[in-house]
């Protein structure tokens, strides 16, 4: 797998520590989104990711499913054009083929740029909005009764070389994720039909092992 492809989906890895950078007080529009969200210990569900490169016409299109485990990781499994899949638990990140071979296995503590923009995904996927504003400027806006949506530009500089812009869209889940690159290049991230879960089932549990 392409760092490209593993990077845009560690961005939704929702367990690792909580931030560490000095939050700024929240608002009441951060508020009012936290509470909308939903806290479940698992998500569950399917995706569909498109990577427009820079160049070139045709966005790169890959689907599958994810398991987001609170005290766990998040497994990402891309199941078409080429089977795959991503683990990223507070420890490492590990990268396996079709054959569920190893084929990369990265220390979280070994890639800090990775880390930092992970960790504020994690915080707007668990809810923990006011931390987000110790790396980003936030422009937050409620839609309805449930829709919210979220433009963050990085103050952070680690988050500044990988990313110009995230916006992120949805209701008692993220639905809808784009991540615009410094280099140009943006990947949109359709999470489709999450559902909440007390626990991990086994299969999925071994995913985590």
């Amino acid at each position: 797998m392409k760092r490209r492809t593993w990077l845009a989906a560690a961005m939704l890895a929702t367990c690792l520590p909580a931030l560490p950078a000095q939050a700024a007080p929240s608002t009441p529009a951060l508020d009012t989104i936290a509470a909308r969200l939903a806290d479940a210990p698992v998500i569950r569900g399917r995706f569909e990711q498109q990577r427009q490169l820079a160049g070139f016409a045709q966005p790169l299109v890959s689907r599958g499913d994810f398991v987001l485990a609170r005290d766990r990781g998040l497994a990402w499994i891309t199941r078409e054009p080429i089977v795959s899949s991503l683990l990223v638990t507070p420890a490492q990140l590990v990268v396996r083929g079709a054959d569920g071979q190893v084929q990369q296995r990265l220390a979280a503590d070994a890639q800090p740029a990775m880390r930092v923009v992970g960790e504020s995904m994690i915080a707007v996927l668990r809810g923990d909005l006011s931390a987000l504003s110790g790396r980003f400027a936030i422009d937050a806006r409620l839609a309805g009764k449930d829709g919210w949506s979220m433009t963050l530009t990085p103050t952070d500089g680690g988050i500044r070389r990988a990313f110009a812009r995230i916006e992120l869209a949805g209701d008692r889940f993220v639905r809808n994720i784009r991540l615009e690159e410094a280099g140009g290049d943006a990947t949109r991230i359709r999470l489709i039909d999450p559902a909440a879960a007390p626990r991990l089932s086994a299969a999925e549990a071994q995913r985590f092992e």
